[in-house]
């Protein structure tokens, strides 16, 4: 009756708008908790602890809702805190930041001694579709309970919640993704390496993981998405040159490897394959006239190997190992110093005139493993795609006449590059090599590049054309022909970033009308960030500053044309790989030793460069 009187007056109130008001909404709050974990101590946290579960890190987590009980609660190691929301479907999400192999989930429910939630687990791969992987209610405990399904590479994990056997509230106090085992070291074991793991032509379905042994042996690489290398395969050949061809892989996915060899296993790194056309944002860092061994080498690297700085790939622009290019330069002023960034970033290169001293750059070849997808199966001169970018790498040497015509010409590299520029389908184009079409340095324009290739350039849309060759910084104007670029012609801006760690010179002359900006004060690299339709390329100094930056924009196609004009993608991924570099040199061979230590290339005249042909 006392009931039933309250809500007739409640009802007057509202006809005479008397100050009756409506309940407050409930919290999960309001429903007083049979029994709660505690923390033992004051100010202690009650931390997660659960049996059949190797607990992955959570990199991110979101949930489709909250009553201010925010997700991020579930990720604390504190059962006091929670996250919550009302309403069957809701539901957790866990994001690993990468594929790994799932076996289950643990999770310990808010106030789970009193109630039975009913929930579903769902796993994905790209946080858009989602596969169930168990579906059930809690059991009656406080506890984190886990439980188990079939083993799976996911990168979300996703609690989906039905209310519960009291009401319709949803409380998570912590949830965890297991995988079946820890992941493996990421120290390296055994003897040392001669020549640590270095990443090679990494495309979106393989990759080469090339090192040197000690000793003559025939190593393998266990790899898998995340850490869970579930994959294995055997260099094939015994020696102690190894170049292992990982095959299998899936475009823009982060892979994790470790090489078994001689005894010796390195501790796990990862890299990222190449990414899909319909990607829109590709990173990419470049430089040249690095390869000394010295000291603002190692300055310029420690910048670039941050993570601020760490991009998906490397465009190594020429003079790599300083002074002749010799193998064991390369292994002194290159693989050792670099080695740290190699392992997880791979390096498109290109060669130098001092890689040419060397047997017109046999022992650059013999170093690198590159695409070979030119028609004489060359790698002096390729091109590869990563997401919305081509690339086109040239061997200006061979167009300035260091090379024999048996090795390389001047008229087969440009017909090759005309034809791989007219087949070219992604949205944007940056081509790179050694010697500069536009410079104001010590060499100063390099014309032969300038007039056999920029006329290409501009009729297949190059967007962007990256130098080494003198040892400064340098950014034109957009440029068309010998010129500044009209108000109705499309440009294009030229850079010589020879700034990578050789001994920076003056310029030749004053500063000319067609450059943008100049610098021989500062070592560094350059940042190139592609972004949709913008383009941004920033050069970032030694001291870890920025001293120039480039944005060029331009409009898309329409999504929906890119979608169609990459169907035939894995098509053309399976052709790239009948053209992919071989592997090898895998062999013991002898070859011409150094006597004693190498010395670093750190003085004016280490770097000095040799006669080559005038511009013409």
């Amino acid at each position: 009756m006392r009931n039933r009187l309250l809500v007739s007056t409640c009802l007057l109130g509202t006809w005479l708008v008397s100050g009756c008001e409506s309940p407050p909404a409930p919290t999960d709050s309001d429903f007083p908790p049979v029994a709660l974990p505690t923390p033992s101590a004051e100010g202690e946290e009650a931390s997660l602890s659960a049996s059949n579960c190797n607990q992955l890190v959570t990199k991110a987590v979101t949930a489709s809702g909250d009553d201010g009980n925010v997700p991020a609660n579930t990720q604390d190691d504190d059962l006091a805190t929670r996250w919550s929301a009302q309403g069957t479907g809701v539901w957790l999400q866990l994001d690993l930041g990468s594929a790994q192999t799932l076996t289950g989930t643990t999770v310990a429910w808010h106030r789970g001694n009193e109630r039975q939630n009913h929930f579903v687990v769902s796993t994905s791969t790209d946080g858009s579709t989602f596969t169930q992987a168990y579906a059930g209610d809690s059991a009656l405990t406080a506890a984190a309970q886990t439980v188990t399904f079939s083993s799976r590479s996911a990168r979300y994990v996703r609690v989906t919640v039905n209310g519960n056997t009291v009401n319709d509230w949803n409380s998570i106090a912590e949830a965890r993704a297991c995988s079946a085992s820890a992941p493996p070291s990421t120290s390296d074991s055994g003897a040392v390496l001669p020549r640590l793991p270095y990443l090679q032509s990494v495309k979106q379905t393989s990759a080469i993981v090339a090192f040197r042994t000690a000793s003559s042996c025939n190593p393998t690489v266990r790899y898998g998405e995340g850490t869970s290398l579930t994959s294995s395969v055997s260099a094939g050949v015994t020696g102690t040159r190894h170049a292992v061809k990982l095959s299998g892989l899936s475009a823009g996915r982060t892979y994790g490897y470790v090489v078994e060899a001689c005894g010796s296993r390195t501790g796990l790194r990862s890299f990222q394959t190449s990414t899909l056309s319909t990607a829109t944002k590709a990173h990419f860092t470049a430089m040249g006239d690095f390869g000394t061994g010295g000291s603002m080498q190692a300055k310029v690297m420690a910048v670039m190997n941050t993570p601020a700085w760490r991009s998906e790939l490397l465009l190594a622009l020429g003079d790599n190992a300083y002074p002749d290019g010799t193998d064991a330069e390369f292994q002194e002023h290159l693989f050792t110093p670099m080695a740290g960034l190699l392992r997880e970033v791979p390096m498109f290169a290109t060669p130098g005139n001092h890689e040419y001293v060397t047997n017109q750059a046999q022992p650059y070849l013999d170093n690198m493993y590159l695409p070979a997808n030119n028609p004489l199966g060359s790698e002096r001169y390729y091109s590869f795609d990563w997401g919305p970018v081509h690339f086109l790498s040239l061997d200006s040497n061979c167009a300035v006449g260091l090379a024999s015509a048996d090795r390389c010409t001047l008229a087969a590299q440009k017909a090759w590059a005309e034809a791989d520029l007219a087949a070219n389908t992604r949205p944007w184009t940056v081509a790179f090599f050694h010697h500069p079409s536009w410079s104001s340095g010590e060499h100063g324009s390099q014309l032969t590049m300038r007039r056999q290739f920029g006329p290409l350039f501009e009729k297949y849309g190059v967007d962007l054309v990256l130098t080494g060759h003198d040892h400064d910084y340098e950014r034109s104007k957009p440029m068309f022909g010998d010129n500044v670029a009209s108000s109705t012609q499309r440009g294009i801006p030229y850079l010589v970033v020879g700034s990578g760690g050789a001994t920076l010179r003056p310029f030749a002359t004053s500063q000319p009308a067609w450059t943008a900006l100049r610098d021989n004060q500062a070592y560094g690299f350059l940042d190139v960030v592609v972004d949709g339709g913008t383009l941004t390329a920033r050069l970032i100094t030694s001291s870890n500053t920025v001293r120039d930056t480039l944005v060029l924009k331009k409009t898309l196609l329409k999504s929906a044309t890119r979608v169609q004009a990459s169907a035939l993608e894995a098509d053309e991924a399976a052709a790239e790989e009948a053209q992919d570099t071989p592997p090898g040199p895998t062999d013991d061979r002898a070859e011409p030793r150094q006597r004693g230590p190498v010395p670093p290339a750190d003085t004016p005249e280490s770097v000095a460069d040799p006669e080559e042909p005038l511009p013409q």
